[in-house]
């Protein structure tokens, strides 16, 4: 079975503690970093950050 974590980060400048802390959160919501990386691994995590807007914007998907 796959897992997903979403957090709602309130930033809206997308303040770099404000966005650290929901990432640390969603991972432990996942069983820790350490379920998924060995000792001495790069990996990089990108957070997907969006904002409500109107759907004609281009922001968010729209089918």
């Amino acid at each position: 079975m796959q897992k997903v974590a979403t957090v709602k980060v309130d930033s809206f400048d997308y303040n770099y503690e404000e966005v650290k802390k929901g990432v640390q959160e969603a991972l432990e919501l996942l069983g820790g970093l350490d379920k998924f990386i060995n000792p001495g691994e790069k990996v990089l995590v990108k957070p997907n950050m969006l904002e409500g807007a109107d759907k004609n914007s281009g922001i968010t998907t729209h089918p």
